[in-house]
């Protein structure tokens, strides 16, 4: 009986720890898999600004482009001047002859023509957004963001793009890997990779955390852009969170296999080769920027091992201190040293 009665008491204590366990996951603000978007509201507006410039009148281009701008004036001056370059100067005679070219000329049709195919409409890809835009704005309420653009670059690599609380997708860099003329552009393989649809929403997430927290990188040490890049990641990660870590990541599963299994390795060849807290931008820029491989590692490493690095360290600070908001820790000035002796990271 008293075997029995004991044997009862640990049972209560651990029903008793599993349900305080479950409550916290659940109503925890970093619960990124446990969280309830539904019942935030915002105003969700997709707008093809790629088939309103390609409607436009070649005849009469000055009175179309001029009616369009109107239209979408925010949108279309950092379309023009930013990622088309077609204002540039202040020529409206060359902007005009840019514009009726791009719309003209048979590469910039077919481009067009291809686009229109691959996305007939953008209802999949609308129904993401939304989702990460509700969960900015649960871990970001201040964040309204709603209002979606989607354009074409003409394969000048403008994926995903911020303008305020404007978002821009550039199609046309979506078109899946087997797109031949990516390779026409001289666009390295690695990124070519990542030319498939199911990036959008991450590209999106990556573009809006900048946006919400700008980041300067001058005079910063690899661990400070390590911390920085990992943060962002964190942001992809809790804004899409049905999405995979080779995704969110940018990598194959093999190359993610690889950096979980030799993640002390990496950690390990950072602080043997004193890179942790250089400040030389060509020795630093190599191991948090894309890729084929790292240097210093093996040839089957991916690139920006530093960014991945980065990632788990911010993941395990969130794990070590749970009684932070997620907006907290990735907008906090903390110093890198700091953050990561805080972490508690210490991979094995």
């Amino acid at each position: 009986m008293i075997l029995q009665k004991y044997s009862l008491n640990i049972l209560q204590v651990l029903i008793v720890c599993y349900l305080i366990s479950v409550n916290i996951s659940c109503n925890h603000p970093n619960a990124k898999k446990n969280i309830d978007a539904s019942n935030i509201k915002i105003n969700y507006q997709a707008i093809r600004f790629d088939r309103l410039l390609f409607a436009c009148d070649t005849n009469d281009i000055a009175e179309s482009v001029n009616q369009l701008g109107n239209l979408h004036p925010d949108f279309a001056s950092v379309y023009f001047n930013e990622m088309t370059g077609f204002s540039k100067g202040n020529d409206t005679t060359l902007f005009n002859q840019s514009v009726r070219h791009f719309l003209t000329y048979k590469d910039y049709k077919g481009l067009n023509d291809t686009v229109q195919k691959h996305f007939p409409d953008t209802k999949d890809i609308d129904k993401q957004l939304e989702e990460v835009f509700k969960h900015i704005q649960y871990y970001f309420p201040k964040e309204k963001y709603g209002t979606v653009y989607y354009f074409l670059s003409g394969l000048n690599s403008w994926s995903a793009v911020t303008i305020d609380t404007l978002v821009g997708v550039g199609l046309d860099m979506f078109l899946g890997a087997n797109y031949p003329f990516y390779n026409s552009v001289q666009l390295p393989a690695y990124q070519i990779e990542r030319c498939e649809k199911e990036y959008i929403p991450v590209n999106v997430s990556k573009a809006i955390y900048e946006n919400i927290v700008p980041f300067d990188a001058s005079g910063k040490t690899l661990l400070d852009l390590m911390i920085s890049k990992g943060k962002q990641q964190v942001f992809a990660e809790y804004t899409n969170p049905s999405i995979k870590d080779e995704i969110l990541i940018g990598y194959q599963s093999a190359q993610l296999k690889w950096v979980q299994d030799n993640e002390a390795m990496v950690w390990n060849y950072f602080a043997e080769k004193k890179l942790l807290y250089s400040t030389q931008w060509q020795e630093m820029m190599r191991y948090v920027t894309d890729g084929p491989t790292s240097t210093g590692m093996p040839a089957e490493s991916p690139g920006n091992i530093g960014t991945f690095i980065g990632w788990q360290i911010v993941r395990k600070y969130i794990e070590n201190h749970p009684e932070e908001k997620l907006a907290d820790i990735l907008t906090s000035n903390t110093d890198s040293q700091s953050f990561l002796r805080e972490s508690g990271y210490k991979p094995r």
